[in-house]
């Protein structure tokens, strides 16, 4: 669920409730607390041991970066541009994993001496990934040694013609593998065969990070944790393993960081930077740095990156917020239209996946639509922006297929396209548009066992109505940070009587509060859940699945509890 975004679909597809198990009173005492217990097994995680790494994830030993492919021949070679003189360049991607990964591989091989030059594309005039005017860019400003971060995986020509060029080759990435690259690159990535590194699965800013690990002394690594961190969450890869100690170190060390981009990003997000956690980097910080690529140009959000006073950073950061507000409200707009599509057509059940295009979406914002709407009725969704030869866009798969496997059968109607598991890029001919729609719902059928993917609602755990208080809450702290793979608590709690039921305002929230053994009062809010209000106060008393946080509102603390579903009590 995510609060920040409170537009739901007016058509609600059907639930299927996912009861969590039953568990016994040694499995419920895995932690101090039952509820925490609980959660912890709904991970996986079914020992002590094994609940000790996860709540203390910082303590957790690093893997040897050497058991990257690749890595101690990619060392090898920037030591020796550097030593040598030759001038390197980053190509790097316009994200948020990508920009993190550029900047943090510029500053340190700066700091080692290095003549570095970088490059970032636009995402609204220039196709994902390395390009051949990039490389003759490149060799035009006398780059010897050629860096792609966070792509190039599927680059294989324009890599050729960067050695045919007389350029040496390196790639950092983490994307699905395409065509073999020329043996002559040293290709890091995790995802290739021969890789023996632990961590299958990490944001491209912690495949660049094992690098530095090799350029660096431990100590003098650890400073670039913070780049980790930003990269890692934004990117909404698996904070689980070696994911969840990255990140935990690195937000340790954003609370402290002095890095004036970071410090103004901070300040007019409004976010306070010493109690930062992954949900204010996902929430506020990334789509603020996001926003110039969407926008504009991704150059903008690199600058306040590299930016070395606070002053030009301030100006930067200003610029993003604005940036910002302008991407909310065209979301905003292209979700409507979509969503009215979608009741037009007879509702988000009819189609095992959703495909629009518009000449007037912009592909700038085509990932953002399609994040909303996929984690909104939790099936593959692909929004495009139609141009009269070409159509560009993104997918996400909203958890029910491997997106990037999917498109791959496509690839003969296909432009460029790639990603990972849960979110992909892709162009194709315009003309080729209706039969990919028909081509791709097919296949998700197929994917899905023949389904039609539905809503599912899987608490992770069951709590008690004496449970909802802010000692809970609290004890969720432990389980930070919250991300894929680790999501913040969803709890079941039955039999719960509801008073005070209201909409809000303009109608679209449902607003009640739960009364408790001890008669409190929890107050509890549906967003976009106005017109099930009769359904409510006919029930009598509910089950409800949601998340129990805390809400600081008027110079008070509280638990308040944000409902994704409710049933009449069984």
């Amino acid at each position: 669920m995510t609060i920040e975004g409170h537009a739901v679909s007016p058509a609600r597809a059907p639930v299927i409730w996912r009861e969590p198990p039953r568990l016994t009173r040694e499995q419920l005492t895995l932690t101090p607390h039952p509820v925490i217990s609980a959660v912890l097994h709904a991970r996986g995680i079914h020992s002590r041991e094994e609940a000790e790494a996860f709540l203390f994830p910082a303590k957790v030993d690093l893997a040897d970066p050497r058991l990257l492919p690749d890595l101690e021949r990619a060392a090898a070679l920037i030591r020796s541009a550097i030593d040598t003189g030759v001038p390197i360049g980053i190509f790097g991607d316009y994200d948020v994993d990508g920009l993190t990964s550029s900047a943090m591989l510029y500053r340190v091989l700066v700091r080692l001496g290095g003549n570095v030059h970088i490059t970032i594309p636009n995402r609204l005039s220039e196709v994902y990934g390395l390009t051949v005017d990039a490389i003759d860019r490149f060799h035009s400003a006398g780059v010897g040694l050629l860096i792609a971060v966070d792509c190039g995986s599927s680059n294989a020509a324009e890599l050729r013609h960067a050695l045919q060029r007389g350029m040496r080759c390196i790639v950092l990435d983490h994307h699905h593998l395409g065509d073999a690259l020329p043996p002559e690159v040293a290709f890091v990535s995790p995802r290739r065969p021969e890789s023996r590194f632990p961590m299958p699965n990490p944001a491209a800013v912690g495949v660049v990070w094992q690098l530095v690990r090799a350029l660096l002394d431990a100590g003098d690594a650890d400073m670039y944790l913070p780049y980790v961190a930003l990269g890692t969450v934004a990117d909404v890869v698996d904070l689980r393993g070696q994911n969840r100690t990255l990140v935990t170190r690195g937000i340790s060390k954003l609370r402290r960081w002095k890095l004036p981009g970071f410090v103004a990003l901070c300040r007019h997000a409004r976010v306070d930077q010493a109690r930062i956690r992954a949900r204010e980097v996902g929430f506020a910080l990334a789509p603020r740095l996001n926003a110039a690529g969407r926008m504009d140009s991704p150059q903008l959000a690199l600058d306040l990156l590299l930016a070395d006073n606070l002053d030009d950073a301030s100006r930067l950061a200003l610029r993003l917020n604005d940036l910002n507000e302008r991407r909310q409200a065209e979301t905003t707009r292209i979700l409507e239209e979509i969503e009215q599509r979608i009741a037009a057509a007879g509702g988000v059940d009819q189609v095992p996946a959703i495909i629009e295009a518009d000449p007037s979406w912009s592909i700038g914002i085509a990932g953002v639509v399609a994040g909303r709407l996929a984690e909104r009725h939790q099936r593959p969704t692909i929004v495009l922006e139609r141009g009269d030869e070409l159509t560009r866009g993104s997918g996400r798969s909203g958890g029910a297929i491997d997106l990037v496997g999917a498109l791959n059968r496509h690839a003969d109607i296909l432009g460029r396209f790639g990603g990972h598991v849960n979110a992909a890029g892709l162009s194709l001919p315009t003309e080729h548009l209706d039969a990919f729609r028909g081509r791709f719902c097919q296949t998700v059928l197929e994917m899905s066992g023949g389904l039609i993917p539905g809503r599912v609602q899987q608490p992770d755990a069951e709590a008690r109505l004496s449970d909802l208080n802010l000692e809970l809450v609290e004890a969720f702290d432990m389980l930070e940070p919250f991300g894929a793979g680790n999501r913040y608590p969803q709890l079941l709690v039955r039999d719960v009587a509801t008073r005070w039921e209201k909409t809000s305002a303009d109608g679209r929230h449902l607003i009640f509060s739960i009364v408790t053994p001890d008669k409190r009062s929890v107050q509890a809010v549906f967003f976009g859940a106005g017109a099930r209000m009769h359904e409510l106060t006919q029930a009598g008393r509910i089950d409800i699945v949601g998340e129990l946080q805390r809400d600081d509102w008027d110079g008070r603390v509280r638990p308040k509890f944000y409902v994704d579903d409710f049933r009449p009590a069984r």
